[in-house]
C-alpha cells in the first residue's frame, strides 16, 4: 500500500435521501417521499431546533409541533417530518419525507441512526478491504447486506476476478483451459458481441441497469474505469430482492473504491497473459525485481513465495527444426501440469511449476509430458526442486546446464535432471581456472608416476578401493588379487603418498581428482 493512499484516504461515505426513504419502507414503516435532489451530503440526523444554524449535512427530524414553519429560506437542507406536510413550506431544493406510520420522534430519530450506523459501518469495511489480502473478495462478502443480491467483478476478457458468493440462477462459470481461471461462458460472450444493448452499455460512465433480455433477470453494474480506459465490470444480480433506488448510489461508492483498489494494489491486468508472462521473464532473466510487485502477482495466481517450484527448459531436438510452433505447445503443457505457466524465452520453452499449489511431484510433472517431449522431437532440462520463486533463475539455468549436456551425453532419455550432471559442471567450472593437471590431486600424479617407472597398478588399485568405499572384499574380487596383496598395495601407497583414508575430504578429493582424470581422457 503506497503512502499516497494513506495519506489520501477515500472520502467518507454520504447518504442521499433516497437512501433514508428506501430504507424507512424496508423497515415497514408507511411514507410519503418528495424527492427534489439526489445529490448525496448526509451523515448524519438531528433534531430541528429554531435557533440553530441548519446544515446540508444533515436530515433535519420535525415533529408536530414545527408544522407550519416557514423552511422556504433553508434552501438544500432537508427534512424527515412527523404528520402532515405542505410542500409550500419548504424550498424548491429541499427533499421531504412525509411520516405515515404511528411513531413517536425519538423512535424515528433512532431508526434513522440505525440506517446511518449501517452504511458508516458498510464504509469502514471497504476501507479496511483495501489493505486486506483478498480485498475485491472482502468488499464484495461486506456488500452482502447492502445489496441482498449476488455480486461478481470480472474484467474485460470476462474473467471472473472476484464472485465470493454463487446462487442458483447465476452464471456458471467456465474454466478457461490455458490458465484454469473462472471466465463468463463462452457462447455468452459470443452474444454479448452481438447484443447492441450491451455494446451500448460499454460507453456507460455511471451506474447502469441491464434489462432481463438476456438472462432473464436485471442486472445492476458499473465500469470500471481507468481514466478514459474500460477495465471491466462490477455486476449484481437481481435473484434475491428487488432493486432499489439507492442502488444505484451503493454501487457507485462500491465501484470507486474497487476501482482503487485495481490501481493502487496492482490486482488487475488488461492483459493477464503478457503482462504475466513479461513477469515471469524478468524473474528468469534475474533481472532486479519489486518485492511488492512479486507478491502483488503470486497473490493473483493463489502462489506462495515459499512454495516449491520445478523449472523446465525444453528445446527442438535438432538444430535444424524449424517447425517449432512453441505458442501452440503453451495451453498442451499447462493443461497438462497443474499451476504452471509456460512461456518463449530465448527461443526455447521455459515452464514453471508450482508443486505445492498444483499439489503434484516433479516425477509426474515429468511422465505427463513423456508423450510431447517424444512425439514432438523435443528434450528437456529440469532443474532441483526449489524452495522459494525467488530461486526460478537459478532453477533455470539449472535447467539449461541439465539440457547442454544431456542432449551432449549418451542417454536415450527425453529429459535431463540438472543433479545427474551437476558434478560434471563443477568440474568443468574448475578446469576453466586451471589446468586438470594442476586441479587435481598431487598425490594421485605421484603415484602415476611411480606406476610408469615400476610397472605397478597402484593409481588403479586406489580408484577401485575408493569406488567401492574401501571395502577389502570387493575391492580384492574386482582386481582379481587376494587380500593380502591388496593389504600390501595399500601400505605401498601409504608410504609413497601417505594418505589419510580416515578423512572423508581427502578421499572426496581424491575421487574427484580420478573424475578430472577421465574427463581429460575424452
Amino acid at each position: 500500500m503506497s503512502s499516497a493512499y494513506m495519506e489520501r484516504p477515500p472520502q467518507r461515505y454520504r447518504l442521499n435521501m433516497q437512501v433514508l426513504a428506501d430504507e424507512l419502507e424496508a423497515n415497514h414503516v408507511s411514507i410519503q417521499f418528495y424527492c427534489r435532489s439526489e445529490e448525496a451530503t448526509l451523515n448524519g440526523v438531528r433534531f430541528y431546533h429554531p435557533d440553530e444554524p441548519l446544515s446540508p449535512s444533515y436530515v433535519y427530524l420535525l415533529s408536530q409541533a414545527d408544522q407550519g414553519r416557514d423552511f422556504r429560506a433553508r434552501e438544500q437542507v432537508n427534512f424527515v417530518v412527523l404528520g402532515d406536510v405542505s410542500l409550500d413550506d419548504f424550498s424548491f431544493t429541499s427533499s421531504v419525507i412525509e411520516i405515515l406510520s404511528p411513531l413517536e420522534s425519538r423512535e424515528l430519530y433512532n431508526l434513522l441512526q440505525d440506517i446511518f450506523e449501517k452504511y458508516a459501518v458498510w464504509d469502514e469495511q471497504l476501507q479496511w478491504a483495501l489493505q486486506s489480502e483478498k480485498p475485491l473478495e472482502q468488499m464484495l462478502t461486506a456488500s452482502r447486506g447492502i445489496f441482498e443480491n449476488p455480486m461478481f467483478i470480472h474484467d474485460t476478457d470476462f474473467y471472473v476476478l472476484s464472485c465470493p458468493r454463487w446462487v442458483e440462477g447465476m452464471l456458471q462459470w467456465e474454466k478457461e483451459p490455458r490458465t484454469g481461471r473462472d471466465m463468463v461462458p463462452l457462447d455468452l460472450i459470443n452474444e454479448f458481441k452481438i447484443d447492441q444493448e450491451y455494446l451500448s452499455t460499454l460507453k456507460a460512465k455511471r451506474v447502469t441497469m441491464f434489462s432481463s433480455a438476456i438472462r432473464g433477470y436485471r442486472i445492476l453494474f458499473s465500469n470500471l474505469w481507468n481514466q478514459d480506459r474500460y477495465d471491466g465490470r462490477i455486476l449484481v444480480d437481481e435473484l434475491e430482492r428487488p432493486f432499489r433506488k439507492s442502488d444505484y448510489l451503493h454501487l457507485e461508492h462500491l465501484a470507486r473504491l474497487v476501482t482503487l483498489c485495481l490501481q493502487r494494489q496492482k490486482l488487475f491486468w488488461l492483459s493477464l497473459g503478457s503482462d504475466i508472462d513479461q513477469f515471469f521473464t524478468q524473474m528468469l532473466e534475474g533481472e532486479g525485481y519489486d518485492p511488492h510487485a512479486v507478491q502483488d502477482y503470486l497473490r493473483y495466481l493463489q502462489w506462495n513465495r515459499e512454495d516449491k517450484y520445478l523449472i523446465l527448459k525444453i528445446a527442438p531436438d535438432r538444430e535444424d527444426y524449424s517447425a517449432m510452433t512453441p505458442a501452440g505447445l503453451f495451453g498442451y503443457i499447462e493443461s497438462q501440469i497443474p499451476e504452471s505457466r509456460a512461456l518463449l524465452f530465448h527461443q526455447n520453452i521455459a515452464v514453471i511449476v508450482n508443486l505445492t499449489a498444483g499439489d503434484t511431484a516433479a516425477a509426474t510433472v515429468l511422465s505427463s509430458l513423456a508423450y510431447i517431449l517424444r512425439e514432438g522431437l523435443f528434450k528437456m532440462g529440469v532443474s532441483t526442486e526449489l524452495g522459494s520463486f525467488l530461486d526460478i533463475h537459478d532453477g533455470f539455468v539449472q535447467a539449461s546446464i541439465a539440457l547442454e549436456y544431456g542432449k551432449k551425453s549418451s542417454s536415450m532419455l527425453w529429459y535431463y535432471h540438472f543433479e545427474s550432471y551437476a558434478l560434471r559442471f563443477l568440474l568443468d567450472c574448475a578446469r576453466k581456472e586451471l589446468h586438470p593437471h594442476l586441479l587435481g590431486s598431487e598425490k594421485l600424479r605421484k603415484l602415476k608416476e611411480y606406476d610408469r617407472e615400476n610397472n605397478t597398478e597402484l593409481y588403479h588399485t586406489l580408484e577401485v578401493y575408493l569406488r567401492l568405499e574401501r571395502n577389502v572384499v570387493q575391492t580384492s574380487k574386482a582386481l582379481f588379487i587376494h587380500r593380502s596383496t591388496l593389504f600390501y598395495r595399500l601400505a605401498r601407497i601409504q608410504k609413497i603418498v601417505e594418505l589419510n583414508f580416515e578423512d572423508e575430504l581427502e578421499r572426496l578429493y581424491l575421487e574427484l581428482s580420478y573424475e578430472l582424470d577421465r574427463l581429460s581422457e575424452t
